[in-house]
């Protein structure tokens, strides 16, 4: 039987963990034995129950936004699996070290779906399985990798390579974010200050203006035209903008509309190659990791076309595994029919030659993800100035909008 325990260490640390017994009485010897001094023991069944208590799993049935409950997020399932991988390498059991993770898992909606995956394992379920009943938290690479760890023998390795995929998955979000987030946070100031002129300010120099007797320049003309119509429509604006992610994301959504949307996407100047480089980085990663845990290729190929996030290149991977499933050397198919570029086939060539494919694919992801990175990084350098020069033309335009007519009628008076 396990036991959950907290007592204080020799040093005066506070310590918690699982221990296996026969009663609470031997959990007191053993931590007594180590010298520390035991503050709380319970059955591990008794403490999951109340790690789970106040979390309403029903609330994860509510799609999307709506739900109330917090969303488990890529980082959350990193530090578990990580977590996971270490103790059962240390030797603490499946159920143990699940109490421990439910427990010290401050995600509501995740310590409720761990302490189902405790229930289900306790009551002789394999840990894949209990898994596989939340797809929604543990996706389709998550569970294969699981239970081929279990059918090995091996689950803190099958576990540590989870943990080391969803961290390339996160280190390569972050990649694409910081790319982001300067040139939308310069944009959206220089909008919002634009909008605040345009709809503020520059009604009240046109009132002003009326008073003059001069010929306004089609400069100024053309600000108070757009004055006008932002300070009526200027909520056309944000619609339109919402209107339109709303309708792009729906499209993705439709089976025939898939390719074509993610076609024009790739094609995008300068963020395409970014999208492109992102998705092959996940996808080589994705399949090499699948092809070391011991997968066969075939599901390996399918298993990565899902991950890619790209429809086109998900059916390339699907083309890629159609032609493996008839025998021809995936290197082959790639060169063939010109899925990926020359380097790609090259070195799935070696890998099948070698028998490293694994090794092989690794590298490619490598690659991609150093060339995303260098791009990333020209991105940033390029876009600084350019901001800059985007900010100065709209604060130049405005200036010479209000500071001509003042001009042309300081030159009427003289």
């Amino acid at each position: 039987m396990e036991f959950y325990y907290e007592a204080k260490a020799k040093d005066g640390r506070k310590v918690s963990g699982v221990h296996r017994g026969d009663s609470e009485s031997d959990i007191i010897s053993w931590l007594k034995s180590t010298g520390s001094i035991p503050l709380k023991i319970a059955k591990s069944s008794e403490r999951v129950s109340a790690a789970a208590q106040g979390d309403d799993l029903t609330e994860l049935k509510v799609p999307g936004f709506f739900t109330l409950a917090p969303k488990v997020k890529l980082q959350d399932k990193l530090v578990f699996f990580r977590q996971l991988a270490t103790m059962i390498e240390s030797g603490i059991s499946v159920t143990g070290s699940l109490i421990v993770l439910a427990e010290q898992t401050q995600n509501k909606t995740f310590r409720a779906i761990l302490a189902q995956v405790y229930k289900k394992v306790s009551a002789g379920s394999t840990l894949g399985a209990a898994m596989a009943e939340y797809p929604k938290c543990f996706d389709s690479i998550t569970i294969p990798l699981v239970r081929a760890g279990e059918e090995s023998g091996t689950l803190d390795s099958s576990l540590g390579k989870i943990a080391k995929f969803l961290e390339d998955q996160n280190n390569l979000r972050k990649k694409i974010l910081s790319a982001m987030t300067y040139p939308a946070v310069v944009i959206s100031v220089a909008l919002i200050v634009l909008g605040v002129m345009v709809v503020v300010v520059i009604p009240q120099f046109e009132k002003s203006f009326s008073n003059l007797n001069v010929e306004m320049p089609l400069l100024t003309r053309t600000a108070f035209a757009v004055g006008r119509w932002m300070s009526s429509w200027w909520y056309t604006i944000p619609l339109g903008i919402i209107i339109t992610v709303v309708v792009l994301m729906r499209l993705r959504h439709m089976d025939s509309m898939k390719l074509p949307v993610d076609r024009m996407l790739l094609k995008v100047p300068i963020f395409g190659d970014i999208i492109f480089k992102a998705a092959m980085t996940r996808s080589f990663r994705t399949m090499s990791s699948l092809l070391r845990s011991g997968l066969p290729v075939l599901k390996a190929l399918e298993m990565t076309s899902e991950i890619s996030g790209n429809e086109k290149i998900r059916r390339d991977f699907l083309t890629i595994r159609d032609g493996a499933s008839m025998g021809q050397s995936m290197n082959a198919i790639v060169r063939e029919k010109k899925l990926f570029p020359p380097m790609v086939g090259h070195m799935m060539a070696v890998g099948e030659e070698t028998g490293r494919s694994d090794e092989m694919l690794d590298k490619v992801a490598d690659w991609y993800d150093s060339e995303l990175s260098e791009k990333i990084k020209r991105l940033s350098s390029i876009l600084e100035p350019v901001m800059v020069v985007f900010v100065g033309v709209v604060v130049a335009f405005m200036a010479m909008a209000i500071f001509m007519p003042i001009l042309s009628a300081i030159q009427a008076f003289l």
